[in-house]
């Protein structure tokens, strides 16, 4: 699959409830509310998605990152980030296993 120069889809800013497609790089503002970004109901081994707290406020209102039916850190339940500066992208490794961290800023 061919991606945009620079490793996947542009970088967007959601400030609201979204639901992520493979490839998303997501600049995440929490300044006014706390925010749930889903991740895909059927994801493909490999797919990623990649996180970024824009406004460093995810300790005051934080991300919750909603798993759709898949393990997240090998947990069934959804992960909330409440680490202000917080930047990370997980990677889809299978039904086994579900999403891992791909790295850790």
């Amino acid at each position: 699959v061919w991606g945009g120069l620079g490793g996947g889809n542009p970088w967007a800013t959601k400030t609201a409830a979204y639901t992520a497609v493979a490839g998303d790089r997501l600049f995440v503002d929490t300044s006014s509310a706390a925010v749930t970004i889903t991740l895909p109901a059927s994801p493909a081994t490999g797919d990623q998605i990649t996180f970024m707290d824009v406004s460093g406020t995810f300790d005051t209102n934080a991300l919750t990152v909603a798993r759709n039916g898949q393990d997240i850190f090998n947990l069934a339940q959804d992960l909330t980030v409440t680490t202000e500066h917080s930047a990370f992208a997980l990677v889809y490794t299978g039904s086994t296993n579900g999403w891992k961290q791909l790295n850790l800023a």
